[in-house]
């Protein structure tokens, strides 16, 4: 009968049975349906699957009954293993159980650290900007003080300032109400302190006052404006010595002085002597013109020596003056600022202004060209006294034999009115023309 019951069961299709995504519903439709449409008959199906049914249960009995001392021992096996298993599980509640209360104990006195290490910085960082809002209360109070005192006073207070502005900078103090009203106040301070500097160092360089002119340096260098404060004075005085040498040279201005002192002259030059067609002098008032001519090169030759005497004081200074702390001169920060000496810059600027103007004006007037070329000796006399006397200011010293830079570029300037008188002077004598020679050395 097994044979029988094997051999048939050969027959049953069990893999529609065995698909993952099974549904009896489905199935029992698709049969419905193959049978409404007379591909499969219902009876039939059910026999089937009732003879599939009797097969299995037939299999299951003879396999229990094969292995029916193994599966005793299976089932006493399963009972052992349920009671290691509920072992485990009490085990696994115990750990469960310390994990909660060791996650006590750590978790909670870490948050409890993380809180207080949280409101600890926050404490730091508050106590930190009181301390800077009271030193600068302390420091704006201390500059109020300061403003009212003479020349050391006013370098004090430069040094206050420049340590209020280095503590706005490394601290954001915006929006604290007792800063934002004394910071408005600073600026007015600092247009105080800025201005009376300005005067110091006015009144020190007329007066040649080093120690005044010490005192101003000190508070624009603290303030970090003294590289621009030199470099505006320079240029200044650069500009008013080029408007003096225009105005020095100006035939028009010239043509208006000789009138106004030919009309004043009782043996006068009536209208100062000017032929109307060229506005040139006439030859009887060429005399009046020369004189004021070389009046006015000798107001600009002390007009130049002021301007050179105020740039070497400025220079001494400088170079004597050094921060307390990195020891570098002010001079060295002012050179590295404006990339050259100022001396040397002032110099070329003097020397490039006297020049363009001096062959302007021969190219404008052919008295002033006569007057030049014609009166070189004399202009090389005044630019002689004019080495002289600079020289008594200058740190630097040379030889007789050896000309100065400065030297070079001023006569360089009127190199042009020396080899004219030059070609002048050996054309009369019937002779070739002389080198150039008997220009003046600094001694």
């Amino acid at each position: 009968m097994a044979a029988t019951i094997s051999d048939l069961d050969s027959y049953a299709d069990y893999d529609s049975f065995l698909v993952e995504q099974f549904d009896p519903n489905t199935h029992a439709n698709s049969i419905i349906h193959q049978s409404a449409k007379g591909e499969l008959d219902i009876a039939t199906s059910l026999s089937s699957l009732s003879f599939s049914i009797e097969s299995l249960n037939k299999q299951l009995q003879d396999q229990v009954t094969a292995h029916y001392n193994d599966l005793l021992s299976q089932a006493a096996g399963i009972r052992e293993l349920e009671t290691i298993l509920m072992t485990v599980k009490a085990g696994l509640k115990a750990l469960s159980t310390s994990m909660e209360r060791l996650s006590f104990k750590v978790k909670t006195p870490f948050e409890q650290i993380q809180t207080y290490t949280i409101q600890l910085e926050r404490l730091q960082v508050t106590s930190e900007m009181l301390r800077r809002v009271l030193r600068f209360l302390y420091l704006s109070k201390r500059l109020e003080m300061q403003m009212p005192g003479g020349d050391l006073e006013l370098t004090k207070a430069a040094l206050t300032l420049s340590e209020v502005d280095s503590l706005l900078q490394e601290s954001d103090l915006e929006g604290i109400n007792v800063v934002d009203s004394e910071v408005r106040n600073l600026e007015s301070v600092r247009g105080r302190i800025i201005d009376s500097a300005d005067r110091m160092l006015q009144d020190g360089m007329s007066s040649q006052n080093q120690a005044q002119v010490g005192s101003a340096l000190q508070v624009f260098y603290s303030l970090k404006g003294l590289d621009i404060k030199i470099m505006a004075i320079t240029t200044n005085l650069n500009s008013k010595l080029h408007s003096q040498i225009k105005h020095a040279v100006d035939i028009q201005s010239l043509q208006k002085e000789a009138k106004e002192a030919g009309m004043n002259n009782s043996a006068g030059f009536i209208g100062g002597g000017v032929r109307r067609r060229d506005g040139e002098p006439s030859v009887g008032a060429a005399a009046l013109w020369t004189s004021i001519l070389w009046k006015r090169m000798e107001k600009l030759m002390d007009d130049m020596y002021n301007g050179c005497v105020k740039i070497y004081l400025l220079e001494r200074v400088l170079a004597r003056k050094r921060d307390p702390l990195t020891q570098v001169s002010f001079l060295e920060v002012v050179t590295n600022s404006m990339d050259g000496n100022i001396i040397h810059r002032f110099w070329q600027s003097l020397s490039l202004h006297l020049e363009q103007e001096l062959r302007a004006s021969a190219r404008s007037s052919q008295f002033l060209l006569q007057a030049f070329v014609d009166g070189f000796p004399r202009l090389l006399n005044l630019m002689h006294e004019f080495f002289s006397r600079v020289s008594v200011h200058s740190a630097s010293a040379t030889s007789d034999d050896v000309q100065s830079p400065e030297v070079v570029l001023m006569l360089r300037a009127v190199s042009t009115f020396e080899s004219a008188h030059l070609a002048k002077v050996a054309q009369r004598s019937g002779q070739s023309t002389p080198t150039v020679g008997g220009a003046p050395r600094r001694r």
